[in-house]
């Protein structure tokens, strides 16, 4: 048991490598290649950020030859606010964050020890992807399973091997107050391994976009686009009869202006740093459609998908969306909105 090629800084930051090779796959590279990624879990003395604290942060991305995980412990009360600094400052570099709960739980929990330290919002510049919330939504698990804990659904998916660590969320706590007694390297040992575990194999249970509908789940959690030094992040994307409409986040902060085009309408929001982008959309009897003539050269690639014919794109048929295309449609048109502000500036 431990943790391989350990480096311990101080008694607050572990750093290790892993040989792991980190999720990749056709349809999640569409989505996620080339933007900064990491996994994250903490661990806390209670279930809410008023009365209880975080403990332990840790969070794993990919790098060269394998994953890192750092990890951020607390000896107590005390080092919370050091600990919060340490481990908000090392996620603010990704663009997607992956979590088991953690649109229920890690985040609030963490914006909530944050405003009681009288610290800003963590998570604004990223998109949250939940998959405890892609797993109960978008699989058929629910009912398979007896539940849909983390360790269930891994075990589900043959990776029990790959697990040391043997306790449960609510033995780290007692553990965690035993080691604060006592300052036992042992028990310290097997409160940052049940971290590390959840780390790497909630990295491993990626792999579970091999058996679902990748594009419709972005369709529904939203996903990044980037190009250059600007990302914007997509949170909410609506198909109606008339157009397909979809918001999110800009960054850098963008310019103040609307702007009306033959092809879209997009209105950017330098205060907020939001923006909202309007495709109008054709429709007869049960198809839901865009012109791809009108859209212009910046939108050819869509001619090669399998929805599209005679110039024009289905995004919609029935009752079926075609969801690659409809967030192929969204990426090229935030991809031309990145390209003529740069252009523009």
């Amino acid at each position: 048991m431990g943790l391989p090629a350990l480096t311990v800084m101080d008694m607050h930051f572990v750093d290790a490598h892993f040989t792991d090779s980190f999720y990749s796959s056709d349809g999640f590279d569409f989505y996620f290649g080339g933007a900064g990624l990491g996994v994250f879990d903490i661990e806390t003395t209670g279930l809410g950020p008023e009365k209880s604290k975080i403990v332990l942060g840790g969070i794993l991305t990919p790098e060269a030859g394998g994953v890192r995980v750092r990890q951020f412990f607390s000896e107590g009360a005390h080092e919370e606010a050091e600990l919060l600094d340490l481990y908000t400052e090392a996620m603010a570099g990704a663009d997607v964050l992956f979590s088991y709960n953690g649109d229920r739980f890690d985040i609030p929990f963490v914006n909530g020890r944050l405003a009681a330290r009288h610290r800003q919002p963590a998570f604004s510049d990223c998109i949250s992807i939940d998959m405890y919330r892609v797993v109960r939504s978008f699989s058929d698990l629910r009912s398979r399973l007896p539940n849909l804990k983390q360790k269930t659904v891994e075990n589900y998916l043959g990776l029990w091997g790959s697990r040391e660590d043997t306790i449960s969320g609510a033995d780290s706590v007692s553990l965690y107050y035993e080691y604060i007694a006592t300052k036992s390297p042992k028990l310290l040992e097997f409160i940052l391994l049940h971290n590390c575990d959840d780390l790497l194999q909630l990295a491993r249970l990626l792999a579970i976009f091999d058996r679902l509908d990748i594009h419709e789940i972005m369709f529904s959690t939203g996903f990044p686009v980037l190009s250059g030094g600007t990302s914007a992040l997509v949170d909410a994307i609506r198909l109606d009869p008339g157009a397909l409409s979809f918001s999110g986040r800009y960054r850098p902060a963008p310019p103040d202006f609307i702007v009306f085009d033959e092809a879209f309408r997009l209105s950017l929001d330098n205060e907020a740093g939001t923006f909202d982008i309007s495709i109008p959309c054709l429709h007869e009897k049960d198809l839901v459609f865009v012109d791809l003539a009108a859209m212009g050269p910046g939108f050819s690639a869509l001619a090669d998908s399998p929805d599209a014919g005679s110039g024009f794109l289905v995004l919609r048929r029935g009752r079926t969306t075609n969801y690659r295309s409809v967030n192929h449609l969204a990426k090229l048109a935030l991809l031309y909105v990145i390209e003529h502000i740069a252009a523009f500036h």
